[in-house]
């Protein structure tokens, strides 16, 4: 595996983060628990599918293919092309 790069290193500290306070909420009371998994669901889902569309139209403007980059995104090639502007 090549050396990590600082914005790979970010993205697997802020999936340990995650992870870390996933295991914290369990002892959280319920109604908190629920309400904070729902507020982290919202927010990361805006997140990543802004996120995805845009690295998507990036990959797609340097002429990767639909199927290169739904591999990379572990998808179909069709979610691509719904992506893909």
């Amino acid at each position: 595996m090549p050396d990590p790069t600082p914005w790979s290193a970010a993205v697997d500290r802020t999936a340990q983060h995650l992870t870390d306070l996933c295991d914290q909420l369990k002892d959280a009371p319920v109604h908190d628990r629920l309400h904070s998994l729902a507020t982290l669901n919202a927010a990361f889902a805006d997140l990543h599918h802004c996120a995805q569309r845009e690295a998507v139209a990036a990959a797609r403007s340097e002429g990767w293919t639909l199927r290169r980059i739904a591999a990379v995104l572990s998808c179909s090639h069709e979610h691509i092309r719904l992506l893909a502007p």
